[in-house]
């Protein structure tokens, strides 16, 4: 199902087709695209695997525009057969508040970034516990992870994709704010998970999980400021982050509180904090490092870290702001996305930040002329030096999301062009997965997902990691899918 705000038809074609993109709800879904259908080949060597995704599936609900943050989630796994069709199935992850607002047909319970009800005073009698899992997806433990930034993330089957209910680790996360974002640590075979506490100071708890799901190992350390987490990289013996710090709008919190406004837009950057780089030893009680930046810093996501002659070297998208409350153009519960908004912002630039052992300063170095985002590495080298990333960026180099084309980053060259491929106009560009060849880990296949709102269809391309602007390999059609925020690539065991 297409939704259409009221007033789509007086935005531009950018713009309509963006709004298709954000508020496609195609529900539940099995279906197989066969061959006849597909331009160009599908890989052998993807039917491997499979490419798993996750974001909010239904954000018009009722007769408000929830926040993307607060959409229900929606896990596609588009599985390559043997005979080169692809199966694709998608299901909402049915949480309590799914379950709530399906029956209701609106919005029932306050979210990050949305409130059920013009009227404040029903807000405040609004449940606050909007746990909607439509941030990331990962197998671990023979299931399928659904994780959300506010809880414990959700369980999901990992052939039906049936919600098999929340999971908190035999109670270790109950009642945890638990990022969305989780790492692999490929070689020690632990998932690693990050749970917050935030006030004045940021308390940060990080566990590592076997195979088995048993807790294995935790590392706390509490953070002087207030701070915003939205991911985290691992190596050997750190955890590492930028600290993006924030500061509350008072007089918006007090509304807040009130039922007058959302949370995120009682939060702000803290323009006047330095930029710094926090390392948390992952492997002994010694303190937490501060590690000052070049300049201010702000970093939702990144691309990987690793240790190399005592140093720790992290690549990360950095801005030097963050507007939480207007991301994705999000303009309120009843007006239409802006797709022009994001273009006010500073994009995100790709750079590498290098902390020498013991250094108190690091110094860092843009690896990319574009604005990157959803940076992406093999899925089994978070930790490791890797040759190559991935992320969406957009043609105009003035310009990040929403994007329009994905690009391979050569980590071992820095001084090979970055190789971009950039979409037809009015088709915006998902987050890149990278499916690795068996032989080599900088080569393989790229899977991007291209939204095309006015022709209310998506596109699966496939693109040779070696090669992207040579353009796809394979191009398979799907009706349109809700613009999804994070997948993964899925080799079962």
């Amino acid at each position: 199902m297409i939704e259409q705000h009221p007033r789509s038809q007086s935005m531009s074609a950018r713009g309509r087709a963006w709004n298709a993109a954000l508020l496609a709800k195609p529900g539940d879904l099995d279906l197989t695209i066969e061959t006849s259908r597909i331009e160009g080949r599908v890989p052998a060597e993807l039917t491997r695997g499979r490419l798993l995704s996750n974001g909010p599936g239904w954000t018009k609900i009722g007769d408000r525009l929830a926040h993307p943050f607060d959409g229900h989630g929606y896990v596609r796994a588009f599985s390559f057969e043997a005979n080169g069709s692809v199966r694709l199935r998608a299901r909402f992850v049915e949480t309590p508040v799914y379950r709530d607002e399906a029956t209701a047909g609106q919005l029932v319970r306050r979210g990050l970034g949305t409130n059920p009800s013009p009227y404040f005073w029903k807000n405040i009698m609004a449940k606050r516990d909007r746990n909607v899992a439509n941030t990331t997806v990962q197998r671990w433990n023979g299931t399928l992870l659904a994780g959300w930034e506010g809880g414990a993330p959700y369980r999901v089957d990992p052939d039906s994709l049936a919600t098999q209910g929340e999971e908190t680790f035999g109670g270790v996360l109950a009642g945890q704010s638990t990022l969305a974002h989780m790492k692999l640590d490929a070689a020690a075979k632990r998932l690693v998970t990050c749970s917050v506490k935030l006030g004045r100071t940021t308390s940060l708890t990080f566990r590592e999980f076997d195979e088995a799901g048993r807790l294995v190992h935790t590392r706390e350390a509490v953070l002087p400021t207030a701070l915003i987490i939205h991911d985290f990289v691992i190596t050997p013996n750190w955890y590492g982050f930028i600290g993006n710090p924030v500061r509350m709008k008072f007089g918006t919190l007090g509304r807040v509180m009130l039922g007058g406004a959302a949370l995120v837009e009682a939060v702000a950057t803290d323009l006047a904090a330095p930029g710094v780089c926090y390392l948390v030893p992952r492997t002994s009680d010694a303190p937490l490092r501060t590690v000052t930046l070049p300049e201010r810093a702000f970093a939702v996501h990144y691309g990987n870290a690793f240790e190399r002659d005592g140093a720790v070297v992290l690549d990360a998208c950095i801005s030097p702001d963050i507007d939480f409350a207007s991301a994705f153009g999000f303009q309120g519960p009843t007006a239409p996305i802006d797709v022009e908004k994001p273009d006010a912002d500073e994009p995100p630039r790709l750079v590498r930040v290098v902390v020498k052992n013991g250094a108190g300063a690091g110094t860092w170095t843009q690896l990319a002329p574009h604005g990157i985002e959803f940076p992406r590495v093999h899925p089994a080298h978070d930790g490791r030096e890797t040759p190559v990333l991935f992320g969406a960026a957009r043609a105009d180099l003035r310009h990040a999301s929403p994007f329009d084309s994905v690009a391979r980053v050569d980590l071992m060259d820095p001084e090979r062009p970055t190789d971009v491929w950039t979409a037809p106009e009015n088709v915006f560009v998902g987050e890149p997965i990278f499916a690795p060849s068996a032989e080599r880990d900088d080569a393989g296949h790229l899977l991007a997902m291209l939204y095309d709102g006015l022709r209310e269809v998506s596109t699966l391309a496939i693109f040779d990691a070696k090669s992207l602007s040579s353009g796809p390999v394979a191009r398979i059609p799907m009706p349109l899918m809700p613009y999804a925020f994070h997948g993964a690539w899925d080799e079962p065991a």
